[in-house]
């Protein structure tokens, strides 16, 4: 579990994944699937929180360890949570290595509850899928999918997404990705929220996006194409260039909240627990 230091893992035991919409298999920020459903398959244990039903507590874990845990049980038409990692050229470093970190801790929450986590890398095609696991004893397995998503290739998410494999229950779909497609992504991004009860997309961007520290003579190289531009930069150009960005990235966001989609924009510059830890609880991903 190289991704994530063991101190926030602790921390994040206690974390639940939140739903905006109902009917997505979450009830006051918990997983439905600790009521009794038509399985009675044991699922894991979970640490009993305040207003959890007292049916459900494992007793003879207490015995021995002198703690309340809840069991958990499967059910038929339980969620699962779908990491889907942008792994397109232009992702390669520091935006890839967030966008792992950041999907193992929401991953690691899910697991906690129940949820079955499934794994994909997306470019122009799906580069690598996990099937879904449940139970926190399958965190490994999940780091090791994700660290499994190397780089490379073109981006159409369209194209990608037309492969990826339909989930069953119900869906919601996690999008790391730094929204650099050569279409507008308002399509994609329909096609992928059709196929799911709800999208959240994260929208990664390094300080390279928002103003590239370059000036003078450069010959820039599209990360995915190979196409070179020369160009002469000066600062009003990059503040242009960045004023452009910022506009742009505006504009995605809006089309997400018209869509109903989740939004959250994701520095790499911004330390991992305090996105997790404040911003995400604060706007409610995760409670």
């Amino acid at each position: 579990m190289a991704l994530l230091p063991p101190e926030l893992l602790a921390r994040l035991e206690r974390l639940s994944l939140r739903s905006r919409k109902r009917g997505a298999g979450v009830r006051a920020g918990e997983r439905a699937s600790v009521r009794r459903g038509r399985s009675q398959e044991f699922a894991d244990h979970r640490p009993y929180v305040p207003g959890d039903d007292l049916r459900f507590l494992d007793w003879h874990v207490y015995g021995r360890l002198d703690a309340l845990w809840i069991k958990l049980f499967e059910e038929e038409d339980d969620r699962v949570v779908q990491l889907l990692l942008d792994c397109s050229a232009s992702m390669k470093g520091e935006k890839l290595d967030y966008a792992r970190r950041l999907a193992a801790a929401i991953g690691f929450v899910a697991l906690g509850h129940a949820d079955r986590v499934t794994v994909a890398g997306l470019s122009d095609a799906v580069q690598s899928y996990a099937p879904p696991r449940r139970g926190r004893n399958a965190a490994s397995a999940v780091f090791e999918a994700l660290e499994a998503v190397h780089p490379g290739g073109a981006t159409d998410l369209g194209r990608a997404v037309e492969g990826y494999p339909r989930q069953r229950g119900s869906g919601i779909a996690l999008l790391f990705s730094d929204l650099l497609y050569a279409e507008e992504p308002e399509r994609p991004l329909r096609r992928l929220l059709a196929r799911n009860r709800e999208l959240h997309v994260f929208h990664v961007l390094a300080p390279v996006d928002l103003r590239p520290a370059v000036s003078g003579d450069v010959l820039l190289v599209d990360a995915e194409t190979g196409e070179q531009v020369p160009l002469s930069v000066d600062e009003a150009m990059l503040d242009r260039y960045e004023a452009t960005v910022h506009a742009w990235v505006d504009a995605i966001e809006q089309t997400c909240r018209r869509l109903g989609i989740g939004y959250t924009r994701v520095p790499t510059t911004m330390p991992l627990e305090d996105l997790v830890l404040r911003d995400l609880r604060w706007a409610g991903v995760l409670g």
